[in-house]
């Protein structure tokens, strides 16, 4: 069942302000192994020649295979992150590249029809970021370098920049609201990435093509020192630069996964994709469309009202939005989301299991809290697996300290 929504009402016996809670605190399953972490990866490239090789599907079925969360995606030519982007709005978040076709990035910053091309598609698109671009040095200060800091201000765009350390300090300089992404942290030593991060609130660095990091499955004490000492600052990016690298996706996040387990569950897990989450999304749920299938779209807790949506009773509402299609023994996501109440002190879980049979899944879901506001609350719920076809029931749980709510919705899955 393809983006199908299901939405369940409280019982008006009980206490509205308690139910709408329940699902903005939902913790971390305990025991979780850290290695199953989803992951947010901040360099995603989707160029001309990988567009000939790989058809976007792939892609996507790599990126999903992978488990993540989502990915900030840009492309020579723009081309390649729009095809993705229309494919799977909830997966990814694109970036804007000054490059028209592969080679430009020693020449882009001198290039006024590379300018011409940014303003162009910027008026036309929505877009997260500018970059990845290559820049180095003094040549920051240049005209069109300087005209792309003043858009990123202008179109609430993070710089991701591809950049020796006097390169990222002369963007910053610019202008004192810009955020600049760090693309493979400069390729600098921990110490220097530390020092750096001490002088700039507005850097974050990603570890694309870092393949030192976590070198034979565990990380070394200086990069370990560094993730403490900035542990909402760094995040992962696999750089698929080659066409042959886009098969590379499933392995990093794999890879990556196993070096998490060095660090703190907390920390890893900002690694994993909190980090790169708390950077980019904000600006990305603010300057996407409202039609580009967002589940922060307009009408039943902004969740997109389609020929999927189920409503069922009055407020306050809880809708289960699947964002895939649901497909026996294939891991989805589900988008869990309640309003039109007071949303305080509470946890939500959500199951699946089958009546007939008297079970339920194989594997335990991960939940996360995606966003909280007084009179709204989205949890992401992760690694669902049904792995056989018939009649399956959602098993949602509230929690206060002082009630327990279960509610439970049917389908059917062919």
């Amino acid at each position: 069942m393809l983006g199908e929504i299901m939405t369940f009402s409280l019982p008006t016996s009980s206490k509205l302000s308690c139910f709408c809670a329940i699902l903005c605190g939902l913790v971390l399953s305990a025991g979780h192994a850290q290695t199953d972490f989803p992951i947010a990866d901040a360099h995603i490239h989707y160029s001309h020649d990988s567009v000939e090789y790989t058809p976007p599907e792939r892609v996507i079925e790599l990126m999903r295979s992978a488990n993540l969360k989502f990915a900030l995606v840009s492309s020579s030519d723009d081309n390649g992150t729009q095809l993705l982007s229309e494919l799977a709005p909830d997966l990814i978040v694109p970036g804007l590249r000054p490059y028209r076709r592969r080679g430009e990035l020693s020449t882009w910053f001198t290039d006024d029809g590379a300018l011409a091309y940014v303003e162009d598609l910027l008026a036309t698109n929505a877009y997260a970021s500018i970059g990845e671009f290559h820049l180095y040095g003094e040549s920051a200060d240049l005209p069109i370098p300087r005209r792309i800091v003043e858009l990123a201000d202008q179109y609430n765009l993070i710089l991701h920049a591809h950049s020796d350390a006097d390169a990222v300090e002369r963007l910053l300089a610019q202008n004192s609201k810009v955020k600049v992404l760090w693309a493979h942290s400069g390729f600098d030593s921990p110490a220097e990435i530390a020092d750096m991060l001490s002088k700039h609130d507005r850097l974050w660095a990603d570890l694309a093509f870092r393949s030192e990091v976590g070198s034979g499955g565990q990380l070394s004490e200086d990069w370990i020192e560094l993730f403490t000492q900035y542990p909402d600052r760094m995040m992962l990016g696999t750089d698929t630069y080659t066409p042959e690298r886009m098969y590379f996706i499933p392995e990093h996040a794999e890879g990556a996964r196993v070096w998490l387990s060095s660090l703190p569950a907390d920390i890893a897990e900002g690694v994993a994709w909190k980090n790169a989450y708390n950077l980019i999304m904000p600006h990305w749920e603010a300057n996407r469309p409202a039609n580009l299938g967002s589940p922060n779209a307009t009408a039943n807790c902004g969740v997109s009202d389609d020929d999927n949506t189920h409503i069922v009773g009055d407020e306050p509402t809880v809708v289960v939005q699947a964002l895939k299609a649901i497909e026996v023994s294939e891991p989805f996501s589900v988008l869990i989301t309640v309003c039109d109440t007071d949303v305080n002190d509470m946890k939500i879980k959500l199951n699946a299991s089958m009546p007939a049979h008297g079970h339920g899944m194989n594997y335990e879901p991960e939940h996360s809290v995606m966003e909280h506001t007084d009179s709204q609350l989205k949890v992401q719920v992760d690694g669902l697996v049904l792995h056989m076809p018939g009649n399956w029931e959602w098993l949602v749980e509230l929690r206060t300290p002082d009630m327990k709510t279960e509610l439970t919705y049917d389908f059917d899955l062919q």
